[in-house]
């Protein structure tokens, strides 16, 4: 594994984001030529990758608490529905 992979998979979703805005405001002040800038701009790509990424690997996890007709609670897999998904595209 390189350098940069072992890296990538140890940033965190918090870093990747600031990462994320500090090179869209870098983008918007226009003043890079169009080589850098679309240099920025794969970087950019690549973390916003990470968070989807990040963000994807966390909805997976998430549980839902339910209430049993005891009054008890279990918890259970949060899933999202046909339609919430085609919404979020």
């Amino acid at each position: 594994m390189t350098d940069k992979k072992k890296k990538d998979e140890d940033i965190s979703f918090e870093e990747s984001l600031k990462k994320l805005e500090e090179i869209a405001e870098e983008l918007e002040k226009g003043e890079l030529n169009l080589d850098e800038a679309l240099k920025l701009y794969e970087e950019g790509m690549h973390f916003s990758d990470k968070c989807l990424e990040k963000l994807n690997e966390t909805k997976k996890k998430v549980e839902k608490l339910t209430r049993e007709g005891d009054g008890k609670y279990r918890t259970e897999p949060f899933s999202i529905t046909e339609d919430e998904e085609a919404s979020n595209e």
